[in-house]
């Protein structure tokens, strides 16, 4: 857990230096807010909705920084807000689930002028999730959610705003969250919550008055990308025998840039799965050979890039692979961070159908500006 707090307060450190302004002193950026939350757990297996009897509580604490304008993607999405939060919540039933903590990074974004009094946005967060209780074969084996007390938390919020005065802001939200383990420990049906919250929202200095009006310098000017990494990540399958099967992975990326920080694009992966052999012996299916631990798959992609940080949405599908109850849908959710413009590092949730966690996928790769590569092409012909 020290590790994740670690990472996520590393993160923050490198956003604050890329959104620093020298003219605009760091703790006059800085933004506090309080928010209770009230939900409820969405029991997406019969035997956990048994479990379920009561709502899911809980609080929020944020510490933000508010963007200035001095990088391109600030003015992109509306001078956005990121930060560190905390967030503590009930699951439904104590004594099963337990309750649920979590720092998380997040980005709020406003739609609107930031003059405006009344404003809507939406929120992006993870993190680490801590969890009071999880399965235990001797202790509580109702608890067919999760295995870990350590799992991967993911917050989407849609948010309206009140202005009461230039620095102090009502924040109303609605909203989606997830925690589950990407498949490092079984079970890990995972939980899913639908909560709302009402919280107060206080900044050092008034937002719009620290926004810097000169244009900011594009880190990458490139009209498109292409992009290879190798991946790995390790699963669990069975939670009353644990073992952690390794999956490797290799990756090709196309992408086009479709606005200043958005970029669509397709992605082709090719993965072997050392868990495919085990999965036949459960199910009894001797058909079994070496082939078909690999299984290959097509998404789409779509990158929202705040400098050298991005958020990548990348649903799609397999082109072959061979067990069968994974079925055709195979998407992903995931976290990059480039360095020089050219080394990237990644951070991916891999699922089946909507959002059935396979495993936590880990990657390092390498990003060529298309153009230039195309037109050297050219040259040599």
């Amino acid at each position: 857990m020290v590790r994740c707090k670690n990472l996520l307060l590393s993160l923050l450190l490198l956003l604050a230096i890329n959104t620093a302004a020298q003219e605009t002193p760091l703790k006059k950026r800085l933004s506090f807010s309080f928010e209770p939350r009230y939900g409820f757990v969405i029991p997406h297996h019969d035997y956990m909705g048994y479990f379920v009897n009561e709502h899911a509580d809980g609080f929020q604490l944020n510490l933000g920084l508010n963007t200035n304008g001095t990088k391109v993607w600030h003015k992109s999405y509306n001078y956005p807000q990121i930060g560190l939060g905390f967030l503590r919540s009930g699951l439904g039933n104590d004594a099963v689930y337990g309750n649920m903590n979590v720092l998380y990074f997040y980005v709020d974004r406003r739609y609107l002028s930031l003059s405006n009094r009344l404003n809507i946005g939406n929120r992006i967060a993870f993190g680490p999730a801590y969890m009071s209780k999880q399965f235990d074969l001797q202790s509580n084996r109702n608890n067919i959610a999760v295995g870990s007390p350590i799992n991967v938390f993911v917050q989407y919020d849609l948010t309206g705003y009140y202005q009461v005065t230039p620095r102090t802001t009502i924040r109303l939200a609605v909203g989606f969250m997830h925690a589950s383990n990407g498949s490092i420990r079984e079970p890990n049906k995972g939980f899913n919550l639908i909560t709302s919250g009402i919280g107060l929202q206080h900044s050092l200095t008034a937002h719009k008055s620290i926004i810097r009006n000169t244009p900011a310098t594009p880190l990458d000017t490139s009209r498109s990308a292409l992009s290879v990494a190798g991946i790995m990540g390790w699963k669990d399958i069975s939670r009353f025998k644990h073992y952690l099967f390794p999956v490797y992975g290799i990756t090709a990326e196309y992408s086009r840039r479709i606005s200043e920080t958005g970029w669509l694009g397709v992605v082709l992966s090719g993965y072997a799965d050392q868990s495919i052999e085990e999965e036949f012996r459960v199910i009894g299916d001797t058909t079994f050979s070496s082939s078909k631990q690999f299984s290959a798959a097509l998404n789409l992609s779509y990158e929202m890039r705040m400098g050298r940080l991005s958020f990548l949405f990348q649903p799609g599908f397999y082109l072959h692979h061979s067990f069968s109850p994974y079925g055709k849908v195979v998407n992903k959710l995931m976290l990059r961070y480039c360095v020089y413009n050219k080394l990237l590092f990644s951070m991916a949730i891999k699922s089946h159908w909507v959002a059935k966690a396979d495993f936590i996928e880990f990657g390092i790769g390498y990003r060529l500006n298309a153009e230039n590569l195309f037109s050297k092409k050219r040259i040599h012909e």
